[in-house]
């Protein structure tokens, strides 16, 4: 029953909505319709060129990830299955001098089997937290397009309120009314982006520095290995 009430509590918040700028009383003065437009279009370039961006991040490492967990893993699978299979043949000739020779490409083809299962966990590693950033951010920004309605809507409104009071349909204290509810709501919209940005600044300042880290590690691991593949070859 608890729940019904809460439900029916949230339906009935006169507050809901558009309407809790009223709760809202900002301290700078009242700004004028062209800069409350400006800054309005402005959230409007922005969060649509991030949407575009974060789109396109989210695609490139949906492919990459397809790559790296398919394709790629194989790739290194065949050389290093291509490696002992030679390795295989040298076996056979019968000469006594390569054996460390073939020993060493044996454990070449190993190293690069050993890579190719690197190559498929990396991702889990790095390229996760990266794609569930953009993935929030999706999200987020998702809800910009009817936010920003509602704020355009609300400026025609007040470009229209000269007509309307022409017209008697409005007094001239309904419209410095209207203008107030603009300003304020600008106030709301500026603050919100503040904080988005805030947010945005530090959400990708660490997931970028950990996915580059992680990515620094993984390279660093192939090479250690392909270095140690490298000495078992013996100087000629």
């Amino acid at each position: 029953m608890e729940w019904k009430t809460g439900k029916r509590k949230a339906e009935k918040d006169e507050l809901a909505g558009s309407m809790i700028f009223f709760t809202m009383e900002p301290e700078a003065p009242d700004l004028d319709l062209i800069e409350v437009e400006q800054k309005c279009e402005a959230v409007s370039r922005f969060t649509k060129s991030m949407d575009d961006g974060v789109k396109d991040l989210l695609n490139v490492g949906q492919e990459h990830w397809k790559r790296c967990t398919g394709p790629l893993p194989k790739e290194y699978q065949k050389i290093g299955k291509a490696l002992q299979n030679l390795s295989l043949v040298f076996s056979t000739s019968g000469y006594q001098g390569e054996t460390d020779l073939n020993n060493a490409i044996t454990e070449a083809g190993k190293t690069y089997e050993a890579i190719a299962n690197l190559v498929e966990e990396q991702p889990k590693k790095d390229l996760h937290y990266l794609m569930e950033t953009n993935h929030e951010y999706k999200g987020f920004l998702s809800c910009f397009p009817d936010i920003i309605s509602a704020h355009k809507a609300a400026i025609e409104k007040v470009k229209e309120s000269d007509k309307l009071v022409a017209t008697s349909k409005i007094t001239q204290q309904d419209k410095l009314n209207m203008v107030k509810r603009v300003s304020t709501m600008s106030f709301a919209l500026q603050a919100e982006m503040n904080h988005f940005h805030s947010n945005r600044i530090y959400d990708y300042n660490s997931v970028i520095r950990l996915y580059l880290e992680q990515q620094i590690e993984f390279y660093e691991t192939i090479a250690e290995k392909l270095k140690q593949a490298l000495g078992r070859f013996p100087v000629m």
